[in-house]
């Protein structure tokens, strides 16, 4: 009986066949994020644009978040895996991945020169090549100018741990100058233009961090695994020349650090993870240190220290104690304007959880001065938790997500436009943002003119009203009231919320068993209605609620809750198994119905509905159980109708149950077409409602899970259409068609992982969905999801503005990426001392004269450079970094030699004569070797078919005698004569060049002679006078 019985309930079964005809389709649906507000919790590391004022934040699974002005925020997702070995471009304004380049060494470095296109790339072989971006379209290009280990680290004995940790384009000389850090402790400064290294220093220690600590990169910290720290100088091309202090030798080698810093790394074995340095007037310079160390209760995890002349002396310094370890930091500095000279720089950090934390910078600097002026202790500056904004110290335990199905706009897009511009900011990137705690302008008039509404109920017993119509949610009203005349937060976590607008009521159920009812009056409620966060008065909320009613039910925490509209009856359910209904005119218990479980108790869903049972109407409140039961009970008396409930063999904890049908929005569905889901952590379950109400167990549709458990579920709607979403643990989540449980498409939210929360603690994780298939995902008091499942869904406002960071249209020209900019020399009077007297405004008798480069023309000069191999021996080493190519055989046709004047004119122009003269001489040699190989092959044929031409004269006499066509060689050595002569022609002009460029060098010799004499004589006569 057994297996007859097995093979009746599989044969009952149907197998999804696809999509219904009728039902929800592939073409309806479109899945994908639609913005993302807030602190990705998988931080990894920064990056910030100081001058358009962006701050970007890489996260491990591979995302990139970016914060710029005006609460702009936007997620750039690539869609698909890539190596490790790569390098991405973004187009910002358009958040693409324009181009992936992929390399065959692993990056281990990389830095951009400013106010160019330009920038190096570090490999783990020591090698580093150039590449640009160009704009149209926006792509990778590697130019031909490379720095090879060979010819940056010498001829010397290379050792095996040669990776290029940091490459450090150097201040006041970008275009010029460039220094290469090695892990294995070499510091290798390297000229541009000449293509050669001037200057070496560094130790054998292995390096692990690295940044400049003077304006015109005259120092270096570096910092390394062992704890130590260590300043290194190095030769400036604006320090030193007018006699006043002394400079490192350019072509020389240095072993000795200018000075070592103590600050307990070492002692400590802590690894220097990362370092900044904020240039200040003054003596007030500090530098950021942070140790690569997992134990945050360590005082030198994160500390401060001043450089200034005094340091030798005495180190002024402070630790900046979190409560945990932090993996990178990052300065960023915010102005009120562009035209502003006002700049405030903060510390901001990623602790090791993901969160961001920030600190003050002007406040620490006025900690270090303070220290270092008196014996007195100032108080030490605080971090602040970087979070969403308007969120408090409560956490989210229940939330409900409600959207406006007219499809209209009640409110235009300037009223959210005036309230973005006071909205506070996630990271402070601006100085003009108002820091407040509430909008004033905000004009809640009423629920009805809200797109989409956002619900929370939180752990200290409060209920949050935002308006979600657009990304950045805005807080409109908070209930903290627990009766008629209690208006104190009850302290209790709030476990259910149902919402009906067109009562309009809120009811809400916590930890204790405690429902409460706020029936709230005709709209429109006046305009001075908006609620701060933290009121909650009842001056504030009196003019929008009508009653609250209290009933307590006394059998544990609220689960779910349920309304009846055309008997006014209330269904809860508790997480002890108990289901009590309320008649809410009293309100009034009519019955309570506990219903046993041997595993799990607890209701997970409750829908009153009406359906024919033999042949009478009768009124049902369906019953979904924790442990996947399904049973109906008489909505009038409790009684429970059938045989009780039906549930699978194996059971699984519940997440979610609906009745869905014809007419399934009321209380009139009928029973023939209607069906009962059943969602679970490990299955899905389709049963005839016919069939379950009366306790016979009949499945429609099974679909069960394998590759991970879900943990949450909803249905949507899409015009006459119902659609399931199911979002799993891993991220992943999928849309399927009802009844039939077919998958119409699959895809992941990137960066959501869900844990279940322990026992008698809620999880930071709250989901919600609308009937319309928005869902929002928040994840604790740091970021907020909100995702879109329909096609051409237009439930939200101003997603184009708000997630803009950086638009094309207002992109600066080459011209402007480029300007002049005045770069001055450094007046050395100590270790320390960088103030210049013409930058602050002040004036100084004897000041050092001030060098001034141009920007833009540095930079033609450097793509003149760039798009020139330096090495023609490494060339194509330098080429199969990136892909293999046939060596390319010299063609005499394609040499071209020719005197252009005008073509020289322009190249000298445009800074040619700056290449190096070695590497001209070089080319010339060695055409110049090819061209006489090829000249003597020739030289050797022509002699040869002379002697087979002899030898064959008596053949071609006899052959003509007899009336045969003669053969000769006569067009063969004509061919040869005149490639002799192309030759002798090439070599000619060649000689030409040659005695060309000689001169050229003694020109430019005689130009830098007097150069530096009218420098000289400029400089005694400023002293005199």
């Amino acid at each position: 009986m057994l297996a007859v019985k097995k093979l009746v309930e599989k044969a009952s079964i149907k197998k999804p066949g696809g999509n219904s005809s009728d039902g929800l389709k592939a073409s309806d649906v479109d899945p994908r994020l639609l913005f993302h507000n807030g602190v990705p919790c998988a931080a990894a590391n920064f990056a910030y644009d100081n001058a358009h004022m962006i701050l970007a934040i890489s996260t491990k699974d591979g995302r990139i978040k970016l914060y710029g002005k005006g609460n702009s925020q936007a997620l750039l997702e690539s869609t698909e895996p890539l190596p490790s070995k790569f390098l991405q471009v973004w187009d910002i304004d358009k958040k693409l991945l324009s181009d992936a380049y992929i390399v065959k060494e692993e990056i281990t470095s990389f830095a951009v020169i400013q106010h160019s296109l330009y920038m190096y790339i570090g490999y783990s072989n020591g090698d580093i090549s150039v590449l640009k971006i160009d704009q149209e379209p926006l792509h990778v290009v590697q130019m031909q100018y490379t720095i090879p280990l060979s010819a940056s680290y010498g001829n010397s004995e290379v050792p095996d741990d040669n990776v290029v940790t940091h490459i450090l384009p150097q201040p006041a000389a970008e275009s010029k100058r460039v220094l290469i850090i090695f892990r294995n402790g070499q510091i290798v400064l390297w000229d541009i233009r000449e293509s050669k290294t001037v200057f070496k220093t560094g130790g054998t220690k292995k390096v692990s961090s690295a940044c400049w600590s003077c304006p015109f990169g005259s120092k270096v910290v570096v910092g390394y695994n062992n704890g130590e720290i260590f300043i290194w100088s190095i030769p400036s091309l604006n320090v030193g020349r007018d006699g006043s202090a002394s400079a490192p030798d350019h072509n020389s080698t240095q072993n000795t650090p200018l000075l070592k810093l103590n600050l307990g790394y070492k002692s400590e074995k802590i690894s220097i993870g990362s370092m900044k340095w904020i240039y200040a007037e003054g003596k007030a310079a500090r530098l950021y240190v942070m140790g690569d160390s997992d134990n945050a209760s360590s005082s030198n995890s994160l500390q401060v220290v001043l450089l200034n002349d005094n340091i030798e002396s005495r180190t002024i310094k402070m630790g900046l104690h979190l409560s945990e370890c932090c993996v990178a930091m990052e300065i960023i500095s915010a102005s009120s304007n562009e035209q502003s000279k006002h700049r405030q720089e903060s510390l901001i950090l990623i602790g090791k959880s993901g969160h961001i934390y920030q600190y003050d910078d002007g406040l620490i600097e006025r900690y270090l001065i303070q220290q270092s002026q008196s014996k007195s202790s100032p108080s030490l500056p605080k971090e602040v938790t970087v979070k969403l904004p308007f969120a408090d110290s409560s956490i989210i335990t229940t939330s409900k997500f409600i959207s406006n199905t007219t499809n209209v706009f009640n409110i235009d897009d300037e009223y959210y436009r005036e309230l973005m511009k006071n909205y506070p900011p996630l990271v402070m990137v601006e100085t003009n943002v108002k820091d407040v705690s509430t909008l004033s302008s905000t004009k809640f008039t009423g629920f009805s003119k809200v797109q989409n509404l956002y619900i929370t109920g939180h752990n200290n017993g409060a209920i949050n009203f935002w308006d979600a119509s657009c990304p950045l949610f805005i807080p409109i009203l908070q209930l903290k009231q627990q009766s008629e005349n209690d208006f104190s937060l009850s302290g209790i976590p709030l476990t259910a919320l149902f919402f009906d607008s067109t009562l309009p009521l809120l009811v809400s159920g916590d930890q204790s068993g405690t429902v409460r009812l706020f029936r709230f009056k005709p709209e429109p409620y006046t305009t001075n209605s908006f609620m701060s966060l933290t009121g909650g008065s009842k001056k504030g909320t009196d003019h929008i609620i009508q009653s609250v009613k209290v009933v307590k039910t006394n059998n544990g925490a609220v689960l779910s809750m349920n309304i009846n509209h055309s008997s006014t009856l209330l269904a809860v359910g508790s997480d002890q198994g108990h289901v009590s209904v309320f008649s809410m005119d009293g309100p009034t218990l009519l019955y309570q119905k506990s219903i046993a479980s041997e595993i799990s108790a607890g209701i997970v869903d409750l829908q009153f509905l009406t359906c024919s049972l033999q042949g009478f109407e009768k009124n049902i409140l369906a019953v979904g159980t924790k442990d996947s039961s399904v049973l109906a009970l008489d909505s009038e008396t409790g009684n429970t109708l059938g045989n009780g409930s039906v549930h699978p063999k194996k059971l699984s904890r519940a997440l979610f149950m609906q009745v869905f049908g014809s007419n399934t929005n009321t209380e009139e569905s009928t029973t023939k077409q209607s069906h009962i889901l059943l969602c679970s952590e490990k299955a899905l379950y389709v049963y005839s409602l016919v069939h379950a109400v009366q306790g016979i167990k009949k499945v429609l549709y099974k679909k069960k899970f394998h590759s991970s458990s879900c943990c949450w579920a909803s249905t949507f709607h899409s015009n006459d259409d119902i659609g399931l979403m199911l979002l799993f643990s891993n991220g992943k989540l999928e849309l399927r068609s009802l009844p039939e449980l077919s998958l119409i498409v699959e895809t992941c939210i990137r960066g959501f992982n869900y844990s279940p929360p322990k026992l008698g603690s809620f999880s930071d994780t709250q989901m919600c969905c609308s009937s319309r298939g928005d869902l929002v995902l928040v994840n604790g008091d740091q970021e907020i999801f909100v995702f879109s499942t329909l096609v051409q869904s237009i439930n939200f406002r101003l997603l184009d503005s708000v997630s803009t960071i950086y638009s094309k249209e207002r992109m600066a020209s080459q011209e402007e990426l480029v300007p002049g900019q005045a770069i001055h020399k450094e007046k050395k009077k100590g270790i320390f001392s960088s103030v210049i007297k013409d930058l602050t405004g002040g004036k100084e008798k004897h000041a050092p004269i001030a060098e001034t480069e141009d920007s833009k023309e540095s930079i033609q000069e450097l793509s003149v450079i760039f798009s020139n191999p330096n090495f023609p021996s490494e060339a194509d080493n330098h080429d199969n970094l990136t892909a293999d190519e046939d060596d390319v055989d010299l063609n005499i046709d394609d040499i071209d030699i020719d005197d252009h004047e005008e073509k020289h004119k322009e190249q000298n122009r445009l800074g040619l004569g700056a290449l190096n003269k070695k590497k001209l001489a070089g080319k010339f040699n060695a055409l110049k070797g090819k061209l006489k190989e090829m000249k003597g092959n020739i030289h050797k044929a022509s002699a040869k078919e002379e002697q087979q031409e002899e030898q064959a004269g008596t053949v071609d006499q006899i052959k003509k005698k007899y009336g045969f066509s003669s053969y000769s060689s006569s067009d063969e050595t004509s061919a040869a004569k005149l490639s002799e002569s192309k030759l002798r022609e090439n070599l000619n002009k060649l000689q030409g060049i040659n005695v060309k460029t000689t001169e050229m060098q003694d020109t430019a010799k005689s130009f830098s002679s007097l150069a530096n004499q009218v420098l000289r004589t400029a400089e005694q006569d400023k002293r005199s006078s």
